[in-house]
């Protein structure tokens, strides 16, 4: 507080001006202060709201991202010969096949030495390298489809070190290390890709002057420069008798990846079964995560009532605009998995009163022991054929979600839900609004197939948190509005407390002059008190 120096005097009025001042400022700043302080701390709650709006959106898109393609499906085996991995839910269903493996697939080895060091000297020139199978009789027959590749070699890389990063650098799918197999001597060793077909034969070119790459030549089967054959995998399934370049298989089993490790003794047994515990407790976690944020927003939308304070957004339309497209999404139909919708209900999800999610256990396992298939509508997006001669891929745009009708004219002439395809060959292709870029590739003759393109509740979340989520969505746009009221709210205060200073100082000068007067009067006082006390003197003489 001011100190009133003319009162603490005892000089003017002896009014203390400046807690007269202090009083009648802020009787003039406090409720406008007020009102602006209001406004700015609803907005910034708002803002800081509108926030957790969007974390709970990101927090759910992340949750629920770990889920996709969990249908319930398990890969099983009864041995350790190989491993067996769903690779694409969206094709992969129930099998059981049995498997012997006789033989794995193999890179082609083979080891050049010996060398007194890794800097060891290897000439210059160049190596090419050919690709394909030596035959039993020794001769070599190339592999069409891979070319020969040369690798250079010069006064930069004319080590053995140099020519094995030379040869790593070149991707030429042979593997370059050295193998230290003495206390002075090392080796190179090149190990080529697995498959029969992917040998190697190397050429080597010296130049003039600078000889030692003909050691690195192989250009006859040699055993003791060849520590490993090339080989295919073989193995027999249900007594088929199959081969492959390597030992990851991808293409025998729709959406298996199968992995030899090592031959058998005897068949094994490998499958993929539906286990309902699994995919119950994946349907519960998702509810878990959409209920989270539905109870958010419901928190923050409340109106409040009986005396109970509202949330911080109650009344904001776009909050509850995204609320009710979320509980939107519980009851609407699924489509383009099978001839008929399929609803989350229909997996015992329940919606409440309230906007909130229950999940009932026993109506999810009742359907899904009756309708496995049907659960990729909530989890796993997929095109598929209701004929294994019509095999659908997407080209480009995805098709909408629905059911096309294929038909195949015996001219070879085809349509897709009425609309005319393009023919190239064995594939059909189609660039319309609905079916997008779907491409359908035939099988032999073909025949007329159903095409169900299915869109799961997983992705319709995903995409609906996405374009919540992306830059200068309408959430962006509102907090940005809101955090421009908040810096008018402060220039406000600002200007206030400008004015208020001004006001200050008018109050002041306005004092001062009163106190002036004030003291005027006073001194007035004082001499005709003197004059008066002079007066009576003057009558007693």
């Amino acid at each position: 507080m001011a100190i009133d120096y003319l009162q603490a005097l005892n000089i003017g009025s002896g009014l203390n001006t400046g807690d007269i001042i202090d009083a009648l400022v802020e009787a003039e700043r406090a409720p406008q202060a007020s009102q602006i302080t209001k406004r700015e701390q609803i907005r910034t709650t708002e803002i800081s709201s509108l926030g957790e709006v969007k974390q709970g959106f990101e927090t759910m898109q992340t949750a629920l991202a770990g889920y996709t393609g969990v249908t319930g499906l398990q890969a099983t085996q009864s041995g350790d010969s190989l491993d067996i991995e769903i690779s694409d839910a969206t094709s992969a269903s129930e099998f059981s096949n049995d498997i012997e493996i006789s033989a794995l697939a193999a890179g082609q080895t083979l080891v050049f030495g010996s060398f007194n060091s890794e800097t060891a000297s290897v000439g210059s020139g160049s190596l090419t390298f050919s690709f394909g199978t030596w035959n039993s009789d020794g001769s070599f027959t190339a592999n069409s489809d891979r070319t020969d590749e040369t690798i250079t070699i010069d006064s930069n890389n004319d080590t053995l070190t140099g020519l094995r990063n030379s040869i790593n650098n070149a991707d030429i799918n042979v593997t370059a290390s050295i193998l230290k197999t003495d206390n002075d001597s090392y080796a190179l060793v090149l190990k080529a890709r697995e498959g029969a077909a992917h040998a190697m034969r190397i050429v080597a070119s010296e130049d003039a002057g600078n000889a030692g790459l003909a050691d690195f030549e192989y250009t006859s089967v040699d055993a003791s420069i060849q520590t490993v054959v090339a080989s295919d995998a073989a193995f027999t399934l249900d007594g088929i008798n199959i081969s492959r370049e390597t030992n990851e298989v991808t293409d025998l089993i729709d959406g298996i990846t199968l992995t030899l490790k090592s031959t058998t003794s005897a068949a094994e047994t490998i499958g993929a079964d539906f286990d309902t515990n699994l995919a119950s407790a994946t349907m519960s976690l998702i509810v878990d995560e959409m209920n989270t944020l539905m109870t958010d927003l419901s928190t923050m939308l409340a109106r409040g009532s009986n005396g109970d304070a509202g949330g911080p957004l109650a009344g904001d339309t776009l909050v509850r605009s995204l609320q009710r497209q979320l509980q939107a999404m519980t009851s609407t139909a699924i489509i383009g998995f099978q001839n008929n919708s399929i609803y989350m209900a229909d997996y015992g999800v329940e919606t409440n009163r309230d906007g909130s999610l229950s999940f009932n256990t026993d109506t999810f396992q009742s359907a899904f022991e009756a309708n496995p298939d049907g659960f990729a509508a909530i989890t796993n997006s997929r095109i598929t054929s209701s004929s294994n001669m019509v095999t659908p891929s997407v080209a480009g745009t995805q098709p909408e979600a629905g059911i096309y009708a294929f038909d195949l004219a015996a001219d070879g002439s085809a349509t897709l839900g009425g609309d005319a395809m393009t023919k190239s060959g064995s594939e059909y292709t189609i660039d319309n609004s609905d079916a997008g870029d779907l491409k359908l590739t035939i099988v032999g003759s073909g025949s007329d197939a159903s095409i169900y393109v299915g869109k799961s509740i997983l992705e319709t979340l995903d995409d609906f948190a996405t374009n919540v989520l992306r830059i200068n969505s309408e959430l962006d746009q509102k907090i940005e509005r809101y955090e421009d009221d908040v810096n008018t709210y402060q220039d406000e205060m600002s200007a206030l407390d400008e004015r208020i200073t001004e006001l200050r100082a008018r109050y002041a000068v306005q004092f001062g002059a009163m106190e002036s007067v004030v003291n005027s009067l006073k001194n007035t006082e004082t001499a005709i008190d003197s004059m008066m006390e002079a007066w009576k003197a003057s009558l007693k003489n």
